[in-house]
Formats: structure tokens, C-alpha cells, sequence
């Protein structure tokens, strides 16, 4: 155990005093040292460093989708005037493609030159000949009091009007026959290749 005497404290506060003042010059004697030092140019540039490790793999993406497509056609109606096609595919996406519209009729163009004249087409065979023949020879008509019935020759045959069942246009076969005519009545024999006696 020390005693300390008034002396001593005096002793002690002149130690504390002489420790700050050796503090303060050790400050400005490093302070002024480093004021009077000159600073000298950069060094050179150091060597690239070593390339780095590759940096690990990345994940594997996601499956891409399997889908097919089938196309179908589309009818006019309010949604395509023109019609079109649809395209359906099975991951569900539908697309429609329309048909365009008619375009407007363009104008008539100009009227071509006459072609050359074609031959002359073959002669036509004859015609039928058709000859009215009268059954009572002989006999004259006159309006409005005589009237002989006659026939036609087509092809060496014979046709008339014949008057029963209300009259109706038939052959005249050959044989014997009778005309009843108006004021003109006679019998009358049919012969081959319309011939009448």
C-alpha cells in the first residue's frame, strides 16, 4: 500500500503534462515529415490475370409441344362473305384464313376481225315428194257447190281422209275403193305406186 503525500500529486500532475507534451511533438514532427515528401510516378500496369473457371452448365429447357394441324373448308357465311379455310391443331389454336372477294368484271374488249369464209357445205339429198292426186277423174271444183276428195302420194303411197268414225287420216291401200265428195261421188280402184283408175 503507498501513501501519497501532497508532494506526490504534484509529481504525478507534472508527469501527465510532460506525457501530452511529448505526444504533441511526435504529431507535428510526422505531420511535417509528411509535408516534405515527394510523390513519384505510377508504376507500370500489371499482367492480366489467369482466365477464370467456365461457369457450370444451365438447366435444359422445357419439351416443346407436340401438336398437328388439319385444315378444313369454310362455306360462306356472315364471318367469311367469301368462304375459306379453317386451320385446327390439337393443342388447341384455331386459325381462319378467308378467301378474297371477286374482283369487279373487267370491260369488254373490242370486237375481232371477221374470220375467213368457210367451204361451202354438201348438197342436201332430196326432199319427199308429196303429189295430190283427185279420186274421181273427171270432176271440177267449184265454190261453193263441188268438192272431189282427193289424196296424197308420199313415197308410192296413198293417204287420205277417211270418213267413217268421224273421219281420220289413213293409207289407202291397194283395191276398191269409194268417194263421196261433195256433188262428186265415183268408186275408184288404187293401184300400185299410187296409181288411181
Amino acid at each position: 500500500m503507498r501513501v501519497y503525500f501532497e508532494s506526490d500529486k504534484v509529481n504525478d500532475r507534472f508527469d501527465v503534462a510532460k506525457l501530452g507534451l511529448v505526444g504533441i511533438g511526435l504529431i507535428l514532427a510526422m505531420s511535417m515529415s509528411a509535408c516534405g515528401t515527394v510523390i513519384g510516378p505510377a508504376g507500370p500496369k500489371g499482367d492480366t490475370g489467369a482466365t477464370g473457371s467456365a461457369g457450370a452448365a444451365g438447366s435444359n429447357g422445357t419439351n416443346g409441344i407436340d401438336a398437328s394441324c388439319s385444315v378444313s373448308a369454310v362455306l360462306p357465311n356472315l364471318i367469311a362473305p367469301a368462304g375459306g379455310s379453317l386451320i385446327a391443331c390439337s393443342d388447341g389454336t384455331h386459325s381462319l384464313v378467308l378467301n378474297g372477294s371477286n374482283g369487279i368484271n373487267g370491260t369488254n374488249g373490242v370486237n375481232g376481225v371477221n374470220g375467213v369464209n368457210g367451204t361451202n357445205g354438201t348438197n342436201g339429198s332430196n326432199g319427199t315428194v308429196v303429189t295430190a292426186i283427185q279420186f274421181c277423174s273427171g270432176v271440177v271444183g267449184s265454190y261453193p257447190s263441188t268438192f272431189p276428195e282427193i289424196g296424197f302420194c308420199i313415197n308410192d303411197e296413198i293417204y287420205a281422209v277417211y270418213s267413217a268414225n268421224g273421219g281420220f287420216l289413213t293409207k289407202v291401200l291397194p283395191g276398191t275403193w269409194s268417194s263421196d265428195g261433195i256433188n262428186a261421188s265415183c268408186t275408184f280402184t288404187v293401184g300400185p305406186h299410187c296409181q288411181v283408175n
